[in-house]
């Protein structure tokens, strides 16, 4: 990791509100962070589970 590099697009994203704004409105590649939940309500509702299933 090179801290110089880190510094500069930290600083990047501090100072130019058009960085940041690009940056902060990129979507997820990874979802949208509710992945576990849709399955523990599947499996409640496969396996009859009234009560959760913890």
């Amino acid at each position: 990791t090179d801290e110089d590099t880190i510094v500069e697009e930290a600083s990047l994203l501090l100072d130019d509100a058009d960085e940041y704004a690009a940056l902060s409105n990129a979507s997820n590649p990874y979802g949208d962070g509710t992945a576990a939940q849709r399955i523990a309500d599947i499996l409640e509702q496969q396996l009859g589970c009234e009560g959760g299933l913890s």
